[in-house]
């Protein structure tokens, strides 16, 4: 009985700690337009300084049933009130730039580059890279896609 007891904590415990801690609430398409949940529960989420993650789809222009999936904590977050309404806009760090290889599939390093990315509700995510050693600006463009917007749990 005891070791029966002692199993349905571990398990219950277990599926406890298992059980993901963001929560999506809303995604955008690449045009900006709502998929689904609510922007005011974002920023809401935001304004009383909760953790978000995002997740987002690059695909290959000419061929987009190939793409990458990535998800980022993001660190800097910003609600803008335009004359269009409201929206946000969340920065992750930068990181090492990287390449994916589809044909030897591995995603490789890019030496000295570092990538940077402010994501928007409105579907106009910047990106950036830059060379770490002269600092120049290699490539900086605005590109569309759509964004899922998690909100960590408490």
């Amino acid at each position: 009985m005891k070791k029966f007891i002692t199993l349905t904590i571990l398990l219950i415990s277990t599926f406890c700690h298992s059980q993901s801690k963001w929560e999506l609430v809303y995604e955008n398409d690449a045009d900006g337009a709502r998929v689904q949940g609510e922007l005011s529960e974002l920023i809401s989420a935001i304004q009383s300084g909760q953790n978000i993650r995002i997740y987002f789809r690059m695909g290959r222009r000419n061929q987009p049933e190939i793409y990458v999936e990535h998800t980022a904590l993001v660190k800097f977050t910003t609600v803008m009130n335009s004359p269009n309404g409201q929206f946000v806009t969340g920065q992750i760090d930068p990181i090492v730039g990287q390449i994916p290889d589809f044909e030897k599939e591995q995603v490789l390093l890019k030496e000295n580059l570092e990538w940077s990315l402010i994501a928007s509700t409105t579907g106009n995510n910047d990106t950036m890279t830059r060379n770490t050693i002269t600092g120049e600006i290699v490539d900086h463009r605005v590109v569309n896609w759509g964004t899922k917007w998690y909100v960590e749990k408490n």
